[in-house]
């Protein structure tokens, strides 16, 4: 699936991929800024593509001798803020994909969100979907049903994501917000469990309160940014778009 692509001098684009069998892959389109021939639409963002390439020795840059679009999310793009969600989704996958490791878990999450999207999905629930399965499926999602300090069950009363442990603390073990510290309710507690619980597919129809889900985002930017030491920049065009940042 194609994560990004940039332009490279006057004739070319490097363009990024989540494989199946090979994790990240960064390639050089040859032309493709020239002429829209040889690829055509098939290196939009976000498309399945069945990729032929070949590494060259020496350079972290493969070379792309074929892409054949086998999927196109390319018309899902056209709705300003549905294609602003899946800019953060591919944005974030871009981070924290493996580059040249197998990573087919990944890849299946973000096909199947993106795949829910195009089936109705709502867009907030499809984006913190595919953040709390990125944390999980790299293992730095930290216990969102237990309190990190005490192991007691959170609950209806949530916890408070402390920054400093790296985990969350049941209102008794942390009874105000920590400095930088994310306060989860309860409806956060229980929409993390479903989406820990269920496919994409069966979350096409329900509706989570933003009370829910605004939590989840909070959390997952803070821990985002303590992963990486960076804003990404396709969050900021969603608050843009929205008018709220």
């Amino acid at each position: 699936m194609v994560l990004r692509s940039q332009p490279l001098g006057e004739s070319d684009r490097i363009v990024t991929f989540l494989t199946r069998s090979a994790g990240k892959v960064r390639a050089v389109a040859k032309g493709a800024r020239r002429s829209k021939r040889r690829f055509g639409s098939n290196l939009e963002p976000l498309s399945r593509v069945r990729l032929h390439y070949f590494e060259r020795e020496g350079s972290d840059l493969a070379r792309i001798e074929a892409a054949d679009l086998l999927e196109s999310f390319y018309r899902l793009q056209e709705d300003p803020e549905r294609g602003a969600i899946l800019a953060c989704m591919a944005e974030v996958a871009d981070a924290f994909a493996r580059e040249q490791q197998e990573d087919e878990s990944y890849f299946r999450l973000l096909h199947a969100v993106v795949r829910a999207v195009r089936d109705g999905m709502d867009l907030d629930l499809a984006a913190r979907y595919f953040e709390i399965w990125t944390l999980r499926l790299h293992g730095v999602l930290p216990s969102l049903s237990s309190c990190a300090r005490c192991g007691n069950e959170l609950g209806a009363r949530g916890g408070v994501y402390d920054r400093r442990e790296g985990g969350v603390l049941c209102r008794r073990c942390a009874p105000g917000r920590p400095p930088g510290g994310v306060v989860l309710p309860g409806q956060a507690v229980e929409a993390a469990g479903d989406i820990l619980r269920r496919a994409p597919e069966a979350l096409i129809g329900r509706e989570v309160a933003a009370h829910g889900l605004a939590p989840l985002a909070d959390l997952a930017e803070v821990v985002f940014f303590d992963l990486t030491d960076r804003r990404f920049k396709s969050y900021e065009v969603l608050r843009a778009l929205r008018g709220s940042g």
